[in-house]
């Protein structure tokens, strides 16, 4: 379980074809799950009351309780999506539906409820505070370096311009994947083979920096060089920061 390509670092930087394009995650690498999601919960109780009524209170805590509910179905459920956008849709709409109930309200039709939900995680993504430390820094080493950044991300593309703009990094990045981008969820070694496709970036010449394990496995699998950044120390780097030292 979990077998993989560890990517040698100091024999890639010595390689003829360094440097390479590197590949983001975010959550995990750039930003803090763990301090996202009160900002999210925050955030929620700004926007929601305006569009659809009710309080701030009972909209963050509608969010605590539906959206893990919401997040596991779709978690088991996404070998089986056709599409990125077949499974948005689905989230957009069960989370909505979900909350709606919560909060006493009339849920909307499912083409505003996506359009909504789109408009929400954008308003997120320009304001939520999560940045993990150093990583801004980091990112911006890594470009005035001269490596090609990228994300590769399950995050959509229009919540991640929001992100890397809020952390000052917006103009490092010559491409933010989004399976959007792609139309292909993150999951399974074809997203990864799809995003190098979609950047012309030959898999060999992939380096993608993960918070999940076995995202790195799946990026090995596209072909890809792959780093696990993990804070618990078992990975090949505790922060991108630490990273970067054996980058630059």
């Amino acid at each position: 379980m979990n077998s993989w390509h560890h990517t040698d670092l100091d024999e890639l930087k010595n390689s003829r074809g360094w440097p390479l394009e590197l590949f983001l995650d975010d959550g995990g690498v750039l930003n803090d799950n763990g301090l996202r999601g009160p900002e999210w919960l925050r955030l929620i109780g700004e926007f929601m009351p305006a569009r659809m009524g009710g309080t701030a209170e009972q909209w963050a805590s509608a969010n605590r309780v539906v959206f893990p509910q919401v997040w596991r179905n779709l978690q088991k459920r996404l070998p089986g999506f056709a599409s990125h956008q077949e499974f948005q849709r689905t989230y957009a709409t069960n989370w909505m539906s979900g909350m709606c109930a919560y909060v006493g309200i009339t849920p909307p039709p499912d083409d505003d409820a996506v359009t909504l939900y789109t408009e929400l995680s954008t308003y997120v993504g320009k304001r939520a505070t999560s940045a993990i430390a150093g990583a801004a820094d980091a990112v911006l080493s890594l470009h005035h370096t001269g490596y090609t950044l990228y994300t590769a991300s399950g995050t959509p593309s229009w919540e991640l311009r929001g992100i890397v703009a809020k952390m000052g990094i917006a103009e490092a990045f010559s491409g933010l994947y989004g399976p959007d981008l792609v139309d292909h969820v993150k999951y399974g070694p074809a997203f990864y083979q799809k995003v190098f496709t979609h950047a012309g970036v030959a898999p060999s010449r992939a380096l993608v920096i993960e918070s999940d394990l076995e995202c790195c496995r799946w990026a090995s699998e596209a072909g890809s060089n792959a780093v696990w950044i993990d804070p618990e120390g078992r990975g090949d780097a505790t922060t991108l920061e630490a990273l970067v030292h054996a980058l630059v």
